[in-house]
């Protein structure tokens, strides 16, 4: 991809007019394999008639079922994207502040981050204003409010960062979410940690400004890399001080696209790429996830058979970033950090890691030899799954572990 990112400001952008785009566009989605099952189950029956001897009294009602099935079909999915249209023009009109935006909610967000995980690279194509784009937030010390957008203005980014006192600004730690999550991911399971999640768990005990990405994870992973590695580097210009140290932590999608991050800025020049100490990854399918890749051999299969071939098509209506987690990173392609130390949790669904099922079941999305890869330093999480890596105790202590080692200079 090229230096510049792919996700340009977007002052017009309008989340009512995107929710209806994305509505209408699931009915489109979803009717075409129903229509798909109706019309081979229809010729099964009327096939049957005709075998039987019934074919020239079946052939007339057999035409007039088919016309008004597809009909009806077809009048569905107008009336959808009329609707659809119309809920957006309409939403074009009204006047910012007018409504809050979709995003603006923990839950909002937390949706449009699963529709963009599922067919977030068509939402781009389609120019969807629910398209999520790339987007740093720190931890706040409000309840109402536990995430911040940083802002693009470097003095108003420094009345941010600069209203937390006790904050290193010379120390960053990055928390990177997972496919079809967001920033607010973190804050799962929040019982657990009496309401502090990682970010904020770190920046009380290492002193360091903790900073959460948002990030549409329907797109190739390679290009949330690169657009990341962009990203921080625009940053580095604007921050208020020099960082000295840069630790990553990345849960499941989010740890390879560190990877790509990490690997984009070495071979392009990045400034901030040096000051990166610790990469820590959570259940990070750095060889790949077995569902994933089970869902592409589905795929493959139903499109081979006419009669479930739109279940195929609709299978592979899925995102790009689904797709890539098929066959995880190359570690050739892709090495980790040289000068950066790194280290993994992996979870498992039984109470022991050594337990003959470990591996096969995983945290039951990814195998623990995968959330491990060429990783040399690799903790445990048993009895839990994919999710508990967000926000867990164990995981609380070895991070706290890794992030508050000393500091050892870049090669």
């Amino acid at each position: 991809m090229s230096d510049e990112s792919p996700w340009p400001s977007r002052p017009d952008r309008n989340e009512v007019r995107g929710a209806a785009g994305v509505a209408s566009e699931a009915v489109d989605i979803i009717s075409r394999p129903v229509q798909g099952t109706h019309e081979a189950i229809s010729g099964t029956v009327f096939g049957v008639l005709r075998r039987v001897g019934l074919g020239p009294a079946s052939r007339p009602v057999q035409v007039v079922h088919d016309g008004i099935s597809t009909g009806v079909y077809a009048a569905v999915r107008g009336i959808s994207h009329l609707a659809g249209r119309g809920i957006g023009a309409a939403a074009a009109l009204a006047r910012p502040g007018d409504w809050r935006p979709v995003t603006g909610t923990p839950t909002g967000a937390v949706l449009t981050g699963a529709v963009n995980g599922l067919v977030g690279d068509h939402m781009v194509a389609l120019d969807n204003d629910l398209a999520v784009p790339m987007t740093l937030y720190t931890a706040t010390v409000a309840d109402d409010d536990p995430h911040a957008e940083l802002p693009g203005d470097p003095e108003a980014l420094r009345a941010v960062v600069a209203d937390h006192p006790e904050r290193d600004l010379t120390r960053l730690v990055l928390f990177v979410h997972g496919l079809g999550e967001t920033e607010h991911a973190w804050r799962l399971y929040g019982e657990a940690s009496a309401g502090e999640g990682y970010a904020e768990r770190a920046a009380s005990a290492t002193g360091a400004t903790p900073l959460l990405l948002r990030y549409n994870t329907g797109l190739p992973i390679a290009d949330n890399g690169a657009a990341l590695s962009l990203l921080l580097t625009d940053l580095w210009r604007r921050w208020p001080e020099e960082v000295a140290r840069l630790d990553l932590v990345g849960h499941s999608m989010g740890g390879l696209v560190l990877r790509h991050a990490c690997h984009h800025a070495v071979q392009t020049g990045q400034p901030w790429v040096g000051a990166v100490r610790r990469m820590i990854y959570l259940g990070s399918p750095h060889r790949g996830a077995p569902l994933a890749h089970r869902v592409d051999q589905i795929a493959t299969q139903l499109s081979r058979w006419s009669r479930s071939r739109t279940w195929g098509e609709f299978l592979d209506r899925r995102s790009a970033g689904i797709r890539d987690l098929v066959a995880g990173v190359s570690d050739t392609e892709v090495p980790l950090l040289a000068h950066a130390s790194h280290h993994a949790v992996a979870a498992c669904v039984t109470s022991s890691a050594h337990h003959p099922l470990a591996n096969a079941l995983g945290d039951l999305l990814v195998p623990v030899d995968s959330a491990g890869g060429a990783v040399a330093d690799v903790e445990p999480l048993t009895s839990s799954h994919h999710f508990h890596l967000l926000n867990d105790p164990d995981v609380h202590e070895h991070l706290m572990r890794w992030l508050t080692a000393e500091d050892e200079p870049a090669s």
